[in-house]
């Protein structure tokens, strides 16, 4: 499973949404799958549905605060994220547990090619990035040197080529305990309050002082 953060938040057009929405001083909430398997089973579908509705209801009854929050000393936004795993489909469902973000960051983004390499790798499948068009390396060499000289850059082009590994396909060891991707990564619904300001409020009564992990786990019956 791919796991959360704060790199991939920053790039999350369902977050970004609920921001802009924040922004405007509209209560908002990001609600994401995280998906396991391609394609998910369509029976997960409706108690994923079900038990975010019910998730939603119970924010929107008992929204936090948040002194500097942008209306009204609220929490301005949260983010749910539930896993598509096959425990959704047991009768006690998944747990549920107020998490903060994983704070983290991405390794390089793009590789540099010397443009005899990018020749090279012309009848090669690129890779495209999320909101991207599939370009071939000739298309992008072609486009640059109508700006710039490859003399002038180095004779150097650029292909996307995201370098994830310290962000997906990590052991749960090494997860931040009480974090997004933590609860994700053990089968758990995560609920976390968001600034929208790329912080997150300190919500003392979500997350106390020197509290245990089971103090975060929701105990109200959805």
């Amino acid at each position: 499973m791919t796991v959360l953060s704060a790199a991939f938040n920053l790039s999350s057009g369902t977050l970004g949404a609920a921001l802009s929405s924040a922004l405007s001083q509209a209560r908002s909430i990001a609600l994401s799958f995280g998906t396991t398997n391609y394609p998910t089973p369509e029976l997960m579908s409706e108690p994923a549905q079900a038990i975010s509705a019910k998730i939603i209801r119970h924010l929107w009854d008992n929204w936090g605060k948040d002194e500097a929050g942008l209306r009204n000393g609220e929490i301005d936004l949260y983010s749910i994220n539930v896993p598509m795993i096959p425990a959704l489909l047991n009768e006690d469902g998944l747990p549920i547990i107020w998490t903060r973000v994983w704070r983290n960051s991405y390794h390089h983004l793009f590789k540099p090619y010397t443009l005899k390499h990018a020749q090279e790798l012309e009848h090669t499948s690129p890779q495209a990035g999320p909101d991207s068009t599939r370009t071939t390396i000739a298309e992008t060499t072609s486009q640059a040197a109508q700006d710039v000289s490859p003399k002038r850059i180095g004779g150097l082009v650029f292909k996307f080529s995201p370098d994830m590994t310290s962000l997906i396909d990590l052991p749960p060891s090494s997860l931040p305990e009480g974090s997004d991707s933590w609860a994700i990564e053990k089968g758990w619904i995560s609920v976390t309050p968001i600034r929208a300001c790329f912080g997150e409020p300190p919500a003392e009564s979500i997350f106390v002082p020197n509290g245990m992990i089971q103090d975060r786990i929701w105990k109200m019956k959805l």
